[in-house]
C-alpha cells in the first residue's frame, strides 16, 4: 500500500474519532509524576491507570520512596493482574534511579529547562524508559511534538492500514507526527487513546503469532511479557539496571 493511501486512511480515521469521542481533561501534574502516570497508561487502559497512580500515591510519601521500593512491592502496588505489572515495576524503579544517577535527585527540573529536542533525548535515554512513556511526557508537559504509541494502538492502526504490518511503535509514531500538527498533536493522542481502549475497536483480523510482539500478547492477556524488538530493557529486580552502578 502507497504511502497516499496510508495517509487517506489516517485522515479518515482522524474525521471518524474526532466526532465519536470527547477529548478527556488531562488533570494538572508535575513533569516527574506525568512520567510516573505514563508509565502506568503504557501497554494498559486509562482507568487502570488511573486506580494504579492513586494507589502508588498513597503507597509513598514522594519520588525518592517510590524510587528505592523492590519490583516486587510496587507490582504488588500496581496489581499483579495489571498487564506487565512486574516488568513496569522494575523499569519504573530502574528510570528513576536512573534519574537519581544523573541528577543526585529524584527530580525532571533540569529537563524542564531544557529546549524540546533535549528533553525528549534526555527522557528517551533513561534506563528502563518505555519510548511510549517518554513521548507522551514530552507531548502533555513539555510542548513537545510527538504522537505516542504502544502496542494496543499499533495493532489498530496496521489493522486500519495506516501503518504497515511490518511497522513497529517508533515508525508508527513517526508516521503520525508526519501527518498531525504539532498544535493537534494532544488532542488526537487523547482522541486515539480513547479510540485504542474502545472494544468495538478490536482489530478485524489478529495479527499472526509470528508478528505479535510479547508486549501486546501480555497486554491483551496473552502471557507473560518478555523482551521486545525496540524497547529497552528493564533492569532487574536487583539494581539500577546497569552494571556498576550501585543504588545510593
Amino acid at each position: 500500500m502507497s504511502t497516499n493511501d496510508h495517509a487517506k486512511n489516517l485522515n479518515s480515521l482522524l474525521r471518524s474519532i474526532k466526532s465519536a469521542y470527547e477529548t478527556p481533561e488531562i488533570p494538572e501534574r508535575s513533569v516527574l509524576d506525568e512520567l510516573v502516570y505514563s508509565f502506568l497508561l503504557w501497554e494498559a487502559p486509562t482507568a487502570k491507570a488511573d486506580a494504579a497512580y492513586k494507589r502508588l500515591s498513597h503507597h509513598v510519601v514522594d519520588h525518592n520512596e517510590l524510587r528505592v521500593c523492590r519490583p516486587a512491592e510496587l507490582a504488588a502496588v500496581i496489581g499483579k493482574t495489571y498487564p506487565l505489572a512486574e516488568e513496569r515495576a522494575q523499569r519504573l524503579k530502574a528510570t528513576l534511579q536512573e534519574i537519581y544517577i544523573r541528577e543526585y535527585a529524584v527530580t525532571l527540573e533540569k529537563c524542564s529547562a531544557m529546549n524540546k529536542r533535549d528533553a525528549r533525548r534526555y527522557l528517551e535515554t533513561l534506563d528502563g524508559m518505555p519510548p511510549f512513556a517518554a513521548a507522551r511526557v514530552v507531548l502533555v508537559r513539555l510542548g513537545g511534538h510527538t504522537v505516542p504509541v504502544d502496542e494496543k494502538l499499533l495493532v489498530r492502526l496496521i489493522d486500519h492500514e495506516i501503518v504497515e504490518p511490518a511497522d513497529d511503535c517508533a515508525k508508527a509514531s513517526a508516521v503520525l507526527e508526519r501527518h498531525v500538527k504539532a498544535d493537534d498533536a494532544l488532542k488526537i493522542h487523547l482522541l486515539l487513546q480513547a479510540w485504542a481502549e474502545d472494544p468495538s475497536t478490536e482489530p478485524r483480523k489478529p495479527r499472526k503469532k509470528a508478528e505479535e510482539s510479547p508486549a501486546a500478547a501480555a497486554a491483551s492477556g496473552g502471557g507473560a511479557a518478555k523482551k521486545a524488538p525496540g524497547r529497552k530493557p528493564a533492569a532487574s529486580s536487583g539494581g539500577s539496571g546497569k552494571t556498576g552502578r550501585s543504588r545510593s
